[in-house]
């Protein structure tokens, strides 16, 4: 295809030459022996050339055409530069010295740009190396657009060309000077009327442009905001629905509001208040966050045993999702007809002009602090249902490109990321002589909710679905739903709901999951929540239930249950999968003491339609792993409220363990954190009486899994981490009920693993940790000889390397001496001087480490001085 381009302007370049040699042109002289027997000259050397530099240099070229222009032969000089545009594209022409071309051409396009001199530069350009395009910078970044629009195509496809080259030390200014330029024949409107076949391209390739310059100039892009704003906003929607002839709009200047002037930069993370504080060990029962690809860590250190791991789902990885879910450009039905209409290369340039304006949102969204960014709010999201079709969400939901409405989601969840503090100030209220900014934004939250719940009632799309779940996931997160009125919630819960069931699509079914952590995860739920993710009317009391409860109205909260209860016959296959794995679970059962025997399992409710659904996909065996994972980080955050896992710890038993055995790592590793936090919850308060069976059964029957998966081969230091900690959390209760000689293995499997020096050191302070909880256990609190055993293995532990380490031994050091204080009471046993002498020491030697050692060592040296004190008064004046 090339070559017969090629061989075509060849022929054209002869049939030129031959009809001014005989005159032809009636308008022009015959061109004179001498220079016709030069031009013929030179393609004669060219041809024979064949892609050598065979002698013939830029300057042999430039000349010619320069004298052809000065006797403005138009067409000579239009067939040369169409001939060597294409040998140079063949790579069947290599120029000597080809910049001296360059800058002739960079002439010619300052006094008036001619497409196919711009065509032949912009080859030239693209075949020189890099380093060698930074010297024309100076003068195509001053260039304006001409006003033909595929001139001005060429002329900016140029200057992206050697955009994409420049050094970080250019002179910003320049690429500043090249935006404004890109940016004013936009505002004057200078090709709204252009029917251009060129036009989409011109527009996709300006916003491209536009794009490289804002992430490369943080100022530029805050002192021009209201101007970038405007113009993505006038191509958000080009073509969208599919119109044909597209409609091009004039953009305007977007004012940012006035209310976020006065909003400061908010602070990550305060929500994590200290009433997750566990009294057994430090330990808080963390909830999943979103966190940017840029924030997670790699390996646990402390606390961050139990924050995700970098190959978990993110919500916010890789902006360019959007234009990777393939080619589709499916519409709705009623954009079929205009869709017909267009040819589809046209459709996918036009889709290309409205990705490329998402694109230049997020650079420029990127580039804005905070307290800026939601001074667009009003533009960027839909401040009233029907107010507006100029924002994210109305292109998500109309594009007729999935490509588009999968970005344009994306983009939504990447700014709502983060904005937990100022969608708090969102609050509904009763009517009043003005409408506060608190309402409107309120108003707005809603808006959003309502917009992508229509998302998810008529798309069908699985990348658009999952990118839609995502950033409902993220909506979730950061909204105050104990300041908003009541309804909402249902009206998202009920679509997420049936599209978590297919389970056809696996992205859509964990996607729509994650908003049920998300929303399960909050850490106080109104009626409504508790309601939509299956918390019985008698089990609230056991949760914090807040809210305004505007326009509460019991029926209708009935109507709502029955909708997103399980039927009947959902009941009844639940109950035929029980009866199926009844035997086994039987065969189970008979391992425990017979007093001790949980002889029957409790249902599930009906109204835990979110709890049955996890326990499904987790018992059958051809769920994938990516859904297992993120069932179990769905458990992970009901164990929040406790109240919906009452009385199912027989179900939720056998699941772990099957977890805890399964061939995948990560599988292994998110239930044993699973269990961490259930045995942790569980462990908070003193069972009733009821219960006390239920936990003493769920231990006995996961203790040979832990055992099991803690020893199996190549298993990993976190999964070892978390199945410790999951040991340290078995309560006080169901300890002393465990069989004697289980809780002597436990005890020494424990030190086993914390003195053994092949073990990783997270993992020893793990085990060390466990013990320092069992320690305060009243069968174990008397016990000298194994608060002594506990006190030289920590002992161990101080001095390592690792702060996580270190923190841990600390925190069992001070533990250690709470409970040899405690234990010295009323004790004719005490402590060997030698002992307590290293104790103090080392207490006194992690004063001067880290705040989070020091901590815990105070408190250890101060019950360690009180021991030595009640010692000395034993010794001396008893």
């Amino acid at each position: 295809m090339d070559g017969d381009r090629e061989i075509q302007a060849h022929d054209g370049l002869l049939n030129v030459l031959n009809t001014l040699s005989t005159g032809g042109c009636s308008n022009k002289l015959p061109l004179d022996r001498v220079s016709l027997q030069e031009h013929r000259q030179l393609l004669h050397d060219i041809r024979r050339g064949a892609g050598e530099a065979h002698g013939i240099t830029a300057e042999q070229v430039q000349q010619l055409l320069a004298e052809a222009d000065k006797r403005e032969y138009h067409d000579l000089l239009r067939a040369w530069l169409l001939w060597l545009n294409e040998l140079i594209l063949t790579r069947r022409l290599l120029l000597a010295r080809p910049q001296l071309l360059v800058e002739w051409l960079l002439e010619r396009a300052a006094q008036d740009s001619v497409v196919d001199e711009l065509q032949l530069m912009h080859t030239l350009l693209k075949s020189l190396p890099g380093q060698h395009l930074q010297s024309f910078w100076p003068i195509l970044s001053i260039l304006s657009l001409p006003q033909d629009a595929e001139a001005a195509l060429l002329l900016v496809m140029c200057q992206e060309t050697v955009y994409v080259e420049l050094a970080e030390s250019e002179d910003p200014k320049l690429s500043q000077y090249l935006a404004n330029n890109l940016l004013q024949p936009h505002y004057e409107g200078r090709w709204v009327s252009s029917q251009s076949e060129k036009l989409p391209l011109l527009l996709a390739h300006t916003l491209q442009l536009l794009q490289k310059i804002v992430s490369k100039n943080a100022d530029y892009a805050e002192q021009h905001a209201p101007e970038l704003m405007g113009c993505i906003l006038a191509h958000l929607t080009y073509a969208a629905c599919g119109e044909n002839p597209a409609k091009l709009h004039v953009p305007r200047r977007v004012q940012p509001a006035q209310q976020a002037a006065a909003y400061g930069a908010e602070e990550e993370d305060q929500s994590n208040s200290s009433h997750n504080k566990s009294s057994s060990g430090g330990k808080r029962n963390k909830v999943r966050k979103v966190r940017p690809r840029q924030k997670q860590k790699n390996g646990p250190s402390g606390d961050a045993a139990h924050s995700i791991p970098q190959e978990r789902l993110l919500l916010l990885s890789n902006i360019d999702y959007g234009c990777l879910t393939g080619d589709t450009e499916a519409c709705t039905l009623s954009d079929s007809e205009a869709q017909q209409a267009a040819p589809k290369a046209l459709r996918q340039q036009q889709a290309s002009v409205r990705i490329s304006a998402l694109h230049l949102m997020s650079a420029l969204t990127k580039q804005l602090p905070r307290r800026s960014l939601y001074g667009y709010w009003h533009v960027i999201f839909p401040s009233d249902e029907g107010s507006q079709t100029h924002h994210l969400l109305h292109l998500a939901k109309n594009d007729a490109n999935s490509r588009c409405r999968a970005l344009a989601l994306q983009l939504a969840g990447q700014l709502l990321y983060g904005s937990k503090g100022y969608l708090s100030q969102a609050h509904s209220r009763g009517p009043c002589t003005f409408t506060p900014f608190s309402v409107s934004l309120a108003r707005s939250v809603m808006t959003v909710y309502r917009s992508l719940t229509s998302i998810l009632d008529r798309e069908y799309a699985p990348p658009v679905l999952t990118q839609c779940l995502k950033c409902l996931a993220i909506l979730v997160q950061a909204t105050p739903f104990d300041h908003l009125e009541m309804g909402f919630v249902y009206e998202f819960v009920l679509p997420v709901k049936r599209l978590a069931k297919t389970g056809g699509n696996t992205p859509v079914t964990v996607a729509a999951l994650l908003v049920m952590e998300m929303l399960v995860a909050t850490p106080r739920l109104t009626q409504e929540m508790a309601c939509a993710v299956g918390l019985c009317p008698s089990q609230r009391m056991e949760v914090q239930l807040e809210g305004l409860h505007l326009q509460h109205n019991e029926e209708q909260e009935r109507e709502h249950l029955l909708e997103l209860c399980d039927s009947e016959a959902e009941e009844e296959n639940e109950h035929d999968h029980e009866q199926k794995h009844g035997q086994g679970q039987k065969q189970r059962q008979e391992q425990v003491d017979p007093p001790k025997r949980l002889t029957e399992q409790p249902s599930i409710p009906r109204n835990s339609w979110l709890l049955r659904m996890v326990l499904r996909y987790l018992n059958c065996p051809t769920t994938e792993p990516p859904l297992r994972l993120e069932c179990y980080q769905v458990l992970l955050a009901m164990t929040t409220h406790i109240g919906l896992l009452r009385k199912q710890q027989a179900h939720l038993g056998r699941v772990i363990a099957s977890g805890l055995m399964y061939a995948n790592a990560d599988v292994r590793l998110h239930a044993a954190r699973c269990l961490d936090s259930m045995g942790y919850q569980m462990g908070r308060a003193l069972p009733e009486p009821s219960d006390r069976d239920l936990e003493l059964s769920f231990w006995l029957g996961l203790l040979p899994h832990i055992f099991a998966a803690f020893c199996a081969e190549a298993a990993p230091g976190p999964l070892k981490c978390a199945l410790c900690d999951s040991l340290s959390n078995i309560g006080a209760v169901t300890f002393e009920d465990l069989p004697t000689g289980l809780r002597r293995s436990l005890v020494t499997f424990l030190s086993g693993c914390s003195s053994d020096d092949a073990e990783e050191p997270l993992v020893r302070a793990a085990a060390l940790r466990a013990l320092a909880v069992f320690a305060h256990h009243p069968s174990l609190k008397a016990n000298l000889v194994f608060v002594e055993n506990v006190a030289e293995l920590t002992l161990r532990l101080t001095s390592d390397t690792q702060m996580a380490v270190r923190i841990k031994a600390a925190w069992a050091l001070g533990n250690i001496s709470d409970a040899l204080l405690a234990g010295g009471s009323g004790n004719s046993e005490r402590v060997y001087d030698e002992l307590l002498d290293r104790l103090i020491q080392t207490a006194t030697k992690c004063c001067s480490d880290h705040d989070k050692v020091r901590a815990n060592a105070v408190r250890a040296l101060g019950n360690l001085l009180q021991l030595q004190l009640d010692l000395f008064r034993y010794l001396f004046f008893v």
